[in-house]
């Protein structure tokens, strides 16, 4: 899955997930989720997980995919013309 940098209000830089919404079903049901701290899918994660340490780069920044939905921090690739949605509920 590909990533999109951004800055915190904080003004730490952080990566959000970027795929197509037939994508993150997918891995949302295998139970993958994303490091926002290095922007690297991490496994065996729940949807609802919320600050797992990453086995990469060891910040507690692992979140299930659900959860960054929630949190409006995923954009959603457009297969048809490669345009981006960020999540917004």
């Amino acid at each position: 899955m590909k990533s999109i940098k951004y800055i915190t209000k904080s003004g730490l830089k952080q990566f959000k997930p970027v795929c197509t919404e037939e994508k993150f079903s997918t891995l949302s049901e295998e139970n993958i989720g994303w490091c926002l701290a290095c922007g690297t899918e991490a496994n065996g994660v729940e949807p609802d997980a919320r600050k797992y340490t990453c086995e990469e780069c060891n910040k507690p920044k692992v979140y299930g995919l659900e959860e960054l939905l929630m949190m409006g921090l995923v954009a959603f690739k457009n297969k048809k013309n490669n345009s981006l949605q960020i999540s917004d509920l």
